[in-house]
């Protein structure tokens, strides 16, 4: 597919690296700062370090599994500035701002519900109960984030050299660090794979993006429209009952909104709750399998013999009672693997997280903090992040109420799934939010409650031309 000369995609160097292709490196880390009001002193500092800020060309492609993208020495920097870092450095962009309703709002801030009703970011998107605000490292009720710089490299030293320079150079120009959190990739010890806490092969299932070579080839990677992830490019096809998405400013093309939040892990919970859930005979690892709808190998439940490289293509269409890969299983709640059904399609987002804090081991037990950073870009926070939270993860009757709807199991009486094991409510927690009969209904494998938010920022990532043009005086226009 030819990319017309004025897409973002034709000049992929001016789109900042990590987006379009992953940073990698073994160690990350980000920074949140506030600009503490200075506007002079903002733009100075985002003069400095937009110079430094790799683009999509800087970032080096795709290399063997167990391998690092950086030798030693050298770093990577994205720089995502929220809404209030963007009033901050250019007042007159919080008209055109304020029509992206949740990256406007932030993680925190007031929005309507269904109905119409007053309510908050956090009620929508399931930040209540244990995930309360109230108790987050960053982001959280305080002094606002403006900026989230993400550093990448391939080991410790670089690292923490580099996030030692990046504060300073924002002390320098009166910025102040709220919160900085280093982030590690773990492997598997037997074959190099990455994997999360609780011991899964991790980064598995990624979208390609149309136009944009990496990733193309990947098996059962669907080949999703730009415009799903980088503002100013054409997105994929709506459905005319859709609410339209806001058109951005033409200093927003080649840009891309980040979510960010910090997740910590309740390792030995999972385990502890995986093994009373095996049945006779089995492992507590066959349990989570269910929970997760793969193995610990990635293999998927829907494709136990799935060919290395492959493990991603598959879908559900010849399990439509679930008993292959359980309707309540986290790869099914949040990719359901059917447009036609789900629209799943243009809920799509690129993630680029990994895990912090050490690995956990069983025999040495601890209570070091660990847990995973989701970090994605996406151009409608609504309709990609916050959409597969509410309507997927968190709510009991997904995926058989959509499958309902197109005659693909009977419509009565309505069957509850249960909620996602991994992302989703406590039952503690769900008690709190849902009907006493639904919470009765749901499957005791099909609850959540060992995954905590403990932070979040809603960010935009510029293009580079647009980080200079912010570190300037001139007024930006539309």
């Amino acid at each position: 597919m030819a990319i017309s000369a004025d897409s973002p995609l034709a000049r992929p160097e001016q789109i900042q690296g990590n987006i379009l292709r992953p940073f990698g490196g073994e160690r990350q880390a980000f920074l949140a700062l506030s600009f503490a009001n200075n506007q002079e002193g903002a733009r100075r500092w985002l003069a400095g370090v937009a110079a430094r800020v790799a683009g999509t060309t800087d970032v080096p492609a795709r290399v063997p599994r167990g391998e690092t993208r950086l030798a030693p020495g050298r770093t990577l920097l994205n720089v995502g500035l929220t809404a209030s870092g963007l009033v901050v450095l250019h007042p007159e962009t919080a008209g055109r701002l304020a029509a992206f309703e949740a990256f406007w709002a932030g993680p925190l801030g007031p929005r309507l519900d269904d109905a119409n009703r007053l309510t908050t970011t956090p009620a929508l998107v399931g930040d209540t109960g244990r995930n309360d605000p109230q108790h987050w490292v960053v982001g959280g009720p305080g002094p606002s984030v403006d900026a989230l710089l993400t550093i990448a490299a391939g080991d410790e030293q670089t690292i923490v050299e580099a996030v030692r320079r990046e504060l300073d150079a924002a002390s320098a120009e009166g910025l102040k660090e709220l919160y900085t959190q280093f982030g590690v990739v773990h492997r598997d010890r037997t074959d190099g794979h990455r994997i999360e806490h609780f011991g899964f092969a991790d980064g598995i299932s990624q979208p390609a993006v149309q136009g944009f070579p990496d990733g193309q080839t990947v098996f059962g990677s669907p080949v999703i429209a730009a415009g799903e992830f980088i503002l100013g490019s054409p997105g994929e096809r709506r459905p005319p009952s859709w609410k339209a998405r806001p058109a951005p400013a033409r200093w927003m093309h080649g840009g891309s909104f980040q979510v960010f939040r910090r997740l910590e892990q309740d390792v030995p919970g999972w385990w502890k709750r995986m093994a009373e859930f095996a049945r006779p005979g089995e492992t507590p690892q066959d349990a989570a399998a269910r929970a997760l709808g793969r193995r610990l190998d990635g293999k998927p439940l829907a494709k136990p013999d799935a060919a290395p490289g492959q493990e991603n293509d598959f879908d559900f269409a010849d399990d439509p009672k679930g008993e292959k890969t359980p309707f309540y299983a986290h790869i099914r709640k949040v990719n359901p693997r059917e447009d036609v059904v789900f629209r799943d399609r243009n809920h799509k987002m690129l993630r680029r997280g990994l895990p912090f804090g050490p690995r956990y081991d069983s025999n040495h037990p601890d209570e070091e903090q660990r847990g995973i950073i989701f970090n994605s870009y996406l151009t409608s926070i609504e309709d990609q992040f916050e959409f597969v939270q509410r309507r997927w993860a968190n709510d009991p009757g997904f995926p058989s109420s959509s499958l309902a709807q197109y005659g693909r199991i009977p419509a009565q009486p309505p069957v509850v799934d249960g909620l996602d094991p991994v992302l989703g409510d406590s039952r503690q927690d769900a008690e709190k939010r849902l009907p006493k009969d639904e919470v009765n209904k749901i499957p005791k494998p099909a609850y959540g409650g060992f995954v905590t938010t403990t932070g979040a920022v809603y960010a935009f990532a510029p293009s580079l031309p647009a980080l200079q043009r912010l570190a300037g005086a001139e007024e930006l226009g539309d």
